[in-house]
């Protein structure tokens, strides 16, 4: 993966705020153009991390051009599966604080 979104990049960044359910992302699959793509459903807003649906997921994924291909090979819920752990092992290693986000809000 050459360029992470902002929206991965705020995921991985141990400083960000996480959803009252403690998530920092979910994702989405979807299809376009026989490409699947992952999209988060969590989004930063002004108000903090909102949810998205998966319709709004999709929208703003394509509006901002920065949903993920999903790689050859593996399916759209094994690449969330793999940017999760991603997302696990870069909080672990550098710990965790609580404060702002670095993702644009909408």
């Amino acid at each position: 993966m050459a360029e992470r979104p902002m929206w991965l990049r705020r995921a991985m960044d141990p400083s960000t705020p996480t959803t009252y359910a403690n998530e920092t992302m979910r994702t989405l699959d979807f299809e376009a153009d026989g490409i699947t793509y992952i999209a988060p459903t969590i989004r930063r807003s002004q108000e903090g991390l909102e949810r998205l649906s998966n319709e709004e997921a999709i929208k703003e994924a394509v509006r901002r051009r920065d949903a993920i291909p999903v790689p050859k090979g593996m399916t759209g819920t094994e690449f969330s599966k793999h940017l999760s752990d991603m997302v696990d092992q870069a909080r672990k290693h550098r710990g965790r604080k609580a404060n702002g986000s670095k993702e644009t809000s909408r």
